[in-house]
């Protein structure tokens, strides 16, 4: 669960965050694919506007951080197109990097280590919350019998 500050500095910060989203998301690729070549047949079928559609789905999450339920079909979403694209749990922390590092290169010093931080805190939330679903997706079966045993 994210923290009652972190969920504050987000949202705080949303209107950077609808203002340089896709700058972000587009560096944040350039970095990804720089630093971590190994994931760019992940995005061999991803459209044209893959950088659109990240900053759209980072401003969504960013405006329901605390009511999360409003955007599961979103979630859903983007974990059946993870799972078809194969990404894996050790692929989060590589986008998750090359996700920092863009918001520091963009908004330069417009940005404090604090938000920084609380930004790293929500994104790996958030990447916890699709690898969960995308297990869930991956092995059915699996996911059945753990909770057949709660």
């Amino acid at each position: 669960m994210l923290t009652e500050k972190t969920i504050a500095l987000i949202k705080a910060t949303l209107p950077v965050m609808q203002e340089h989203g896709e700058a972000i998301a587009a560096k944040t690729y350039e970095i990804l694919f720089k630093h971590y070549p190994q994931t760019h047949p992940l995005f061999s079928k991803a459209p044209a506007n893959q950088p659109k559609i990240l900053a759209r789905s980072v401003i969504l999450y960013s405006e329901h951080l605390d009511n999360l339920d409003m955007i599961n079909n979103v979630l859903d979403k983007i974990a059946q197109k993870h799972v078809s694209a194969d990404v894996h749990p050790g692929h989060y922390p590589m986008f998750g990097h090359s996700f920092i590092q863009a918001m520091r290169e963009v908004l330069g010093k417009s940005v404090d280590e604090e938000v920084i931080m609380a930004w790293k805190e929500a994104y790996f939330y958030f990447a916890e919350l699709l690898i969960q679903r995308e297990q869930a997706l991956a092995n059915p079966k699996q996911t059945q019998q753990a909770a057949e045993i709660r």
